[in-house]
């Protein structure tokens, strides 16, 4: 597939992901209508982490870095026999799997909720533990959707694999337009949420199976490791889990910290954490998850020089979006917060305390989404121990610096903004470790023309940044008091615009299909 077939995936994969985040955003908005920052929200924030662990060890990220490749060079060579057999047994594996950890997790979530959340009062500790419970059985469903995502993906069916999220965020909304004013207290809210919740995964692979069942054939799980390629899977998934488990190492550790906190902390990192990583999904998971089946196809062949072709191209995809989203986050990310949260319980001390932690996590926004593709590029070529490396390193310094300006600053609304700072620190440790080893391996990464590419972004970001502020100095004079949908919209919007227009006067070919205009004689 070509960089412009490659852009095609990214964008199909993009509106997909585009649906379900939209729809995630107008949860989390309802959620905040309904919650605010408080103890019912903590609970159900740390309740869901913790089974949402598991999903991330053995769901979407492992079986698109283990299987996916795999299963992707029996498509190749044109043999759906093997393809299925080795589909059938890879979800038979992994069904017993999540039953077990399931089982495992619903005994034990009284331990996990003291271990991962010591900081929570008594009350708040046995209201985590109660939704633990109810979520947990969750976990099997997101594992059986990430290897229903991965056979799709593997066939080039890549917008109903990400769409179909939607319905889970869609029960929730749900319940909380029908149950929020009926609930006699947050708490019980937070229960019901839990259960709207387990039902909305229900939906999501219920949506998904027609499209694999027609793709595989049938969907018969089995336990047989004999079958072709089953055992190189599961070679791959050990290290792959293991980078993960690093990474949920990682959260768990920000959620321990967050719970000493001042009550809302570990709800405002949710709230940020959603909107932080809306461009990291959308353009850095989008291009990456497009970008896997072809390295491993690319790999397979021994195609190492079109592999590098393909993974500067992503990059460069990828910065386009990215570096101006850092940009709005950082200068105007109280408006993104307002205009999607400020209602409800949600106030304006709720705004400003969540915008400190969006800006943290706007920090390490490229690498986010830059280790997303440079990871897709070692799982095709079979090398799972950089990553894994990588992983380790990131969470030391995250965890130190966490540490470091979280503690001391931990009586002031803005503490949570420390352990976003230390996430996005480590993340840059990450990406250092592995662009260094795939230079090393493939050869140079960021040629002077991506070099020249980047800067005409960060420029054209900084400019747009400059008069938005000038806009908003301008609007708040004229305007003061007034809620941020109101004069946010328009200053984001010139944002976007004047970013494009001065991208595109710089030469960038994205910003002119965003434009449908020519493309302009790049400058230096």
């Amino acid at each position: 597939m070509s960089d412009a077939g490659g852009g095609r995936s990214a964008f199909v994969v993009g509106a997909g992901i585009l649906i379900s985040r939209v729809v995630g955003l107008l949860r989390n908005t309802a959620f905040a209508y309904y919650f605010g920052s408080g103890a019912a929200s903590d609970a159900y924030n740390a309740a869901f982490k913790i089974p949402n662990a598991v999903r991330n060890l053995l769901g979407e990220g492992t079986l698109s870095a283990s299987f996916v490749p795999v299963y992707s060079r029996m498509l190749v060579r044109d043999d759906p026999r093997a393809a299925k057999a080795l589909a059938n047994a890879v979800l038979g594996l992994l069904l017993v799997a999540v039953s077990l950890l399931t089982l495992a997790g619903i005994a034990a979530a009284p331990i996990l909720t003291t271990v991962l959340a010591p900081g929570f009062d008594s009350a708040t500790q046995v209201l985590t533990t109660r939704l633990t419970r109810v979520l947990f059985p969750m976990t099997g469903l997101m594992v059986l959707s990430g290897w229903c995502l991965g056979i799709q993906n593997s066939h080039r069916r890549f917008f109903w694999s990400y769409a179909s999220a939607a319905l889970w965020s869609i029960a929730q909304i749900a319940l909380l337009l029908v149950g929020g004013k009926r609930a006699p207290d947050a708490m019980t809210l937070a229960y019901w949420l839990a259960w709207a919740t387990l039902g909305g995964a229900v939906l999501q692979i219920a949506a998904q199976l027609p499209e694999v069942l027609r793709l595989v054939g049938s969907i018969r799980p089995t336990l047989d490791r004999s079958a072709e390629g089953v055992m190189q899977t599961l070679r791959n998934i050990l290290p792959v889990v293991t980078a993960l488990g690093v990474v949920q190492i990682s959260s768990f550790i920000d959620l321990q910290i967050a719970s000493f906190l001042p009550r809302g902390a570990a709800t405002n990192m949710s709230y940020a954490n959603t909107l932080a990583m809306l461009p990291v999904s959308l353009f850095g998971v989008s291009v990456a998850a497009a970008a896997l089946p072809e390295f491993a196809r690319d790999s397979g062949t021994l195609a190492h020089e079109a592999l590098l072709d393909r993974l500067r191209g992503g990059w460069q995809r990828i910065l386009f979006y990215i570096v101006p989203s850092a940009v709005v986050f950082i200068t105007l990310g109280d408006y993104c917060v307002g205009i999607l949260y400020r209602a409800g319980r949600f106030g304006a001390a709720e705004q400003q305390s969540v915008h400190w932690v969006l800006a943290a996590y706007a920090v390490g926004l490229v690498s986010f989404g830059s280790v997303k593709l440079l990871g897709s590029a070692y799982y095709a070529l079979q090398d799972y121990r950089t990553p894994l490396r990588a992983s380790i390193a990131s969470i030391v310094v995250s965890a130190a610096v966490s540490i470091g300006i979280a503690v001391p600053m931990r009586s002031l609304p803005m503490a949570a903004a420390g352990i976003a700072l230390g996430s996005a620190m480590g993340s840059y440790v990450n990406l250092a470790i592995l662009s260094r080893g795939l230079r090393q391996r493939l050869g140079t990464l960021y040629t002077p023309a991506m070099w020249q590419g980047t800067r005409r972004i960060v420029f054209a970001s900084l400019t747009a940044g400059l008069l938005s502020a000038l806009l908003r100095l301008a609007q708040e004079r004229w305007f003061p008091g007034v809620h941020p949908r109101l004069v946010g919209l328009p200053v984001l919007a010139g944002f976007g615009a004047t970013y494009l227009v001065v991208a595109w006067m710089m030469g960038s070919a994205e910003a002119a299909r965003w434009l449908r205009l020519p493309v302009r004689k790049a400058r230096a």
